[in-house]
């Protein structure tokens, strides 16, 4: 699996090259024509405008919209946008920022990053909201004064509070470590996050839901700077959440959203080893949950994309159905429990026949789908579901499955009995997918309540008391004592969800280990777990989580097939069998 003991690995490697300095397509070449010298040798002795007055100290410029003039040195051209400007005497940090962008509408030629420039235009705030650019906009350059101007550079530490970072506005800054990788989901687009306080995890993941969330929440932002790579840094190797990063520098540039660090120097990383599983003992039955990240196959022969919520195209399903088999066939399961799983039934062009298809392809073994009476899956466009290798274990009975209000928003989970061939004890199988934390209400109950939950809590939660009750009625109508509940229950580990199937006598099987299973907006957290009853945990090898995907990147160049088949890490149970079972 992926190494979490980040800081214990020699940082020795550059990841991605330095950059090579934009120098076409902003000021104009003030230089060329001998008659303009005295012109430009007035516009650069002319009063100007300090920056720092420009700027003021708030988020919005007190000299809004007044024509002005300002001078200073181009440490950033963003070609075909503009370029931020920062002060010559610009030397360590103030309540107000020395540096400044200035818009260009058309695109002169011949300007070089270092040049001290003069340049009148208009106050403006761009962006929307609160959280707006202070810019230089109807922009007219008066004269280049210097070229191969030295740049500023301003050293500062994380953390860093919103009026700090907005002291530092456009300006040129090292920062100092040690420093971490937080999220890497926009890392093809060139996007990725730092951290100044190692890794982090989601509040309600390490403490009680509450409102000392937000507090946390707050202090894990101000850590956390979000960081762009320019064109020519892309692609040059693979950054992972978890590595460390030696210190480094650029601007603090601004995309109307919020602050963003614009890269101008190497990043060097800790190098990442990919671990292979630990293999099944002889003798164990292995249950993998997977969350799937939409695993839909179109009409099935080929065509029917792009599909709703999966593959775009037969080239992308082909892709990714590649990764997961790759997946599979490294973890050699027993029992795969699944969840985004395509809802088109079971017929012999379904995503579930296809689904079977593929792990028996990648094994060498049969494998069957659990079927629920009547194929009840619900009318969402996902499901979930329960293969097995028909070799290894019998399905006793039908699948069940459960509806009711409870679940018109949660997928219904879904239950199988099955026997280890050839007498083995008996075990009861449940995989369930509840309500995701998107798509918020604005009001009510199951709107955000701002303790670290967020929106649709009491849904999740009467899901999950109604499955729990529902399995602890179904094990002792069947006569099963031994009995597992996996799945993707979007809660993370604190939260209300997770201790309503805990207080219902299951075990949570990972409980005080500190891991993870999804990565979001630079913080990680468990969404994906593993529930047994009493008498199954007895009977608990192994346990653990496969970090191959929710640290890495999407759409990148992977050292191994098998990672990044989701977006969610794989949930890996192996258990004990009271009688010795033949693998092969």
């Amino acid at each position: 699996m992926l190494a979490t003991s980040w800081p214990s690995i020699s940082r020795n490697r550059v990841i991605y090259a330095p950059l090579i300095v934009a120098c076409a397509g902003i000021l104009a070449a003030c230089n060329t024509d001998p008659s303009s010298a005295t012109t430009e040798k007035m516009s650069c002795a002319e009063d100007a405008t300090p920056i720092s007055q420009v700027q003021g100290t708030g988020p919005v410029s007190p000299l809004l919209h007044q024509k002005l003039t300002v001078r200073g040195v181009v440490t950033l051209v963003q070609s075909g946008n503009g370029v931020y400007m920062e002060a010559m005497e610009s030397t360590g940090v103030s309540d107000q920022s020395k540096a400044i962008f200035i818009r260009f509408q058309d695109a002169p030629v011949d300007t070089l990053q270092g040049s001290l420039v003069v340049v009148n235009g208009t106050v403006a705030e761009l962006g929307e909201g609160d959280n707006t650019l202070t810019a230089i906009v109807d922009t007219e350059l008066t004269g280049i004064c210097k070229t191969g101007h030295a740049l500023p550079l301003t050293d500062i530490m994380l953390p860093l509070e919103p009026g700090e970072r907005e002291a530092l506005e456009g300006m040129r800054v090292h920062i100092g470590g040690p420093l971490v990788i937080t999220d890497v989901y926009g890392l093809q687009r060139g996007s990725f996050s730092l951290g100044g306080d190692g890794f982090q995890f989601v509040p309600t993941e390490i403490m009680a839901p509450g409102t000392e969330t937000a507090t946390l929440l707050r202090e894990n932002r101000a850590w956390a700077l979000a960081a762009s790579l320019p064109e020519p840094m892309r692609g040059q190797d693979l950054l992972v959440v978890g590595n460390g990063v030696d210190p480094v520098s650029g601007v603090l540039s601004h995309d109307g959203r919020g602050f963003r660090l614009t890269l101008q120097t190497p990043v060097v990383a800790q190098p990442v080893n990919f671990n292979l599983p630990e293999s099944v003992r002889p003798g164990d039955i292995r249950v993998v949950a997977m969350n799937l990240h939409n695993y839909f196959n179109g009409d099935g022969q080929g065509g029917g994309f792009p599909t709703s919520r999966g593959a775009k195209t037969p080239a992308g399903f082909g892709q990714q159905r590649n990764r997961i088999g790759a997946a599979i066939k490294v973890l050699d399961p027993h029992i795969i429990t699944v969840m985004e799983l395509e809802n088109d039934g079971f017929g012999p062009v379904g995503a579930a026949a296809d689904f079977s298809r593929l792990a028996e392809s990648t094994t060498g073994f049969p494998w069957k789908v659990a079927r629920p009476v009547d194929d009840r899956t619900g009318g969402d466009k996902i499901t979930v579901g329960i293969f097995y290798r028909s070799n290894l274990l019998t399905a006793v009975g039908n699948a069940r499955t459960l509806t009711g209000p409870e679940f018109r928003r949660s997928r219904q989970p879904l239950a199988q009995v099955f026997q280890p061939l050839p007498d083995g004890e008996r075990i009861l199988v449940v995989v369930n997918h509840l309500k995701s934390k998107g798509s918020c209400p604005k009001s009510g109950p199951n709107s955000d309540q701002h303790d670290g939950q967020g929106c649709w809590n009491p849904a999740r939660t009467a899901a999950a008391e109604k499955m729990s009750g529902w399995v602890q009625n179904l094990a002792t109508a069947v006569g099963v004592e031994s009995v597992l509940i996996m799945g993707d229950m979007n809660a993370y580990r604190l939260e209300d969800p997770i201790n309503t199937i805990k207080q219902a006598g299951f075990t949570e099987l990972m409980d005080n280990k500190k891991t993870y299973s999804f990565v979001y907006a630079g913080l990680a957290g468990t969404l994906d777990f593993a529930f047994a009853s009493p008498a199954l945990s007895r009977n608990v090898q192994r346990v653990f989580i496969w970090h191959v995907n929710a640290a890495l990147p999407a759409g990148t160049e992977l050292p191994q097939p098998w990672l990044r088949f989701s977006d969610h890490d794989p949930v890996v149970v192996d258990l004990r069998s009271h009688q010795a079972v033949t693998l092969d």
